[in-house]
């Protein structure tokens, strides 16, 4: 069950009016939501939430300036305000990244207006907002981001001799053959392995060459 809330105020942040034309001619006719803005970026849009309160701001991702994602940031790091973000290609970075910036849902702009009250219902009442088939992807998405933070965060650690030895692995180089190019001893160079495989949490060179690909310290040789 939703909250009883009189009426639900959208605020739309936008390049253009479209958003918010579509939604009050979604709206039409319909009790229970008031349609406000377009406001152009986050200056805009807070300047009405200090007037107005909406409940939910809604801000494009789809922009010519690609600064979506950085509104809703700036938006949720400025208020408590529930954010929801619309675009018309939901499956792409962007969305993964609004996510992580602080909305609480996606909001596809092809929907019909019973699907679009429901979805400012559940943002207005708490939840977080995603079409069905849209909630697999976009988990995948998190946590291949997670992965990936991980991995930088892991090889940040390595010190400069540790990412040449690395990047010399990667290469194909023998324990011999890292001396050599690095002018120190094959123990020192089996010392440096050691800690590196400790670092990145992995058990073996092929792990971490891999962990080191993958975090893009080095090219991986196999693509060249």
């Amino acid at each position: 069950m939703f909250p009883a809330v009189e009426t639900i105020r959208i605020l739309v942040v936008g390049e253009t009016p479209g958003l918010a034309q579509e939604l009050l001619l979604a709206f039409r006719r319909r009790t229970g939501f008031e349609v406000l803005g377009p406001v152009s970026d986050e200056s805009g849009a807070l300047e009405v939430f200090a007037e107005a309160q909406p409940d939910i701001v809604v801000v494009e991702l789809d922009r010519l300036d690609r600064r979506g994602v950085a509104i809703v940031s700036a938006i949720r790091t400025a208020t408590q305000v529930r954010v929801m973000a619309s675009t018309r290609y939901p499956a792409t970075q962007d969305v993964e990244l609004a996510i992580a910036a602080g909305a609480c849902g996606v909001l596809p702009t092809d929907r019909e207006p019973s699907s679009l009250m429901s979805a400012f219902r559940r943002a207005a009442a708490g939840e977080l907002v995603l079409a069905g088939e849209d909630l697999p992807l976009l988990v995948g998405q998190l946590q291949e981001a997670r992965t990936r933070r991980t991995r930088q965060a892991l090889l940040t650690t390595l010190t400069e001799r540790e990412r040449e030895v690395i990047a010399a692995m990667a290469s194909g180089a023998t324990t011999t053959g890292i001396a050599f190019e690095l002018g120190i001893s094959p123990a020192t160079v089996q010392t440096h392995v050691k800690n590196i495989l400790s670092k990145l949490g992995v058990h073996s060179k092929v792990e971490a060459i891999g962990v080191a690909w993958r975090g893009g310290l080095v090219l991986d040789a196999r693509s060249a």
